[in-house]
């Protein structure tokens, strides 16, 4: 009788061992599958003014600096790409520190914080703005110049900064609203026109700097039912909203990056003020 007790309770061992998580496959499952993903959206840096869409370059490194304190790793979009794709991990608390349009202040003061903290960001722009500043020789005043070419090809070649497309004209609110489908337009006169200028932009990100991109900026966040499959084709892996909101990120699942939503950076209130707002903590 003693033996079969003992018989019955080594089979039940051996079972509860197959069907129940070592903690080691406990503390695996919580390390590479689900991340919360933070994506702060910033514009301009300047010193001379702050409002909705401009932080100071102390605010800026404040911001950074209690990331770090906090835990949080700066990562760029393309190693969200490869997390949802199941090629990659990311540390315990990414974040994304964003910044849109292009603006020549983002080289002059953000970049050497940046750099200074060990940090990394990206960086999307539009096209027409950056053509103007490379033609016209207006480019460097931090106030409303927006980077060149040359400048933007610095940038990216020096691994603080992931370059993102965000049209090369369509950053408009007239005769359309960034890219949102005309009136008058069927669907393959939008997806030409959308096609059309987006790759004016690949083309001067290849000869100009040498590089492509496959990360997407919604010019005011704006997007179309089809504009995603329309840019999926052009080779793009994932697109920024202006949606507010923490993303939840599992890794071999696809389908978020498709509307990563991000948290407009008010340069009107403080870091502390800021990450409360939003739970960044």
């Amino acid at each position: 009788m003693k033996r079969i007790f003992a018989f019955a309770l080594l089979l039940l061992l051996c079972l509860a061992a197959l069907v129940s998580p070592t903690s080691d496959h406990m503390v695996l499952h919580a390390q590479t599958q689900t991340r919360d993903v933070p994506i702060i959206m910033y514009h301009s840096v300047l010193k001379s003014k702050k409002g909705q869409y401009i932080v100071s370059p102390d605010s800026l490194k404040c911001d950074l600096q209690t990331l770090k304190n906090l835990g949080y790793q700066t990562v760029f979009v393309q190693d969200l790409i490869d997390f949802c794709n199941g090629v990659a991990t990311l540390p315990e608390k990414p974040v994304v520190i964003s910044f849109d349009d292009g603006h020549y202040n983002n080289f002059t003061y953000a970049y050497p914080i940046l750099d200074e903290l060990g940090c990394k960001a990206n960086l999307n722009i539009v096209g027409s703005y950056c053509e103007f500043s490379s033609s016209s020789g207006d480019c460097d005043n931090p106030n409303y110049s927006y980077l060149t070419w040359q400048e933007i090809k610095q940038l990216h070649d020096s691994g603080v900064f992931e370059i993102g497309n965000h049209t090369y004209a369509m950053h408009k609110f007239k005769p359309r609203y960034g890219i949102a489908k005309l009136p008058q337009e069927d669907e393959q006169t939008y997806a030409a026109n959308l096609t059309k200028d987006v790759l004016r932009l690949e083309n001067k990100f290849a000869t100009e700097c040498n590089f492509n991109t496959n990360v997407f900026a919604y010019p005011f966040g704006k997007y179309e039912k089809t504009s995603g499959e329309i840019l999926s084709n052009l080779g793009f892996k994932a697109f920024l909203t202006c949606n507010e909101g923490i993303n939840i990120l599992t890794k071999g699942d696809s389908s978020a990056l498709f509307h990563l939503k991000r948290i407009n950076r008010n340069g009107l209130l403080s870091s502390q003020q800021f990450f409360k707002q939003y739970g960044i903590k």
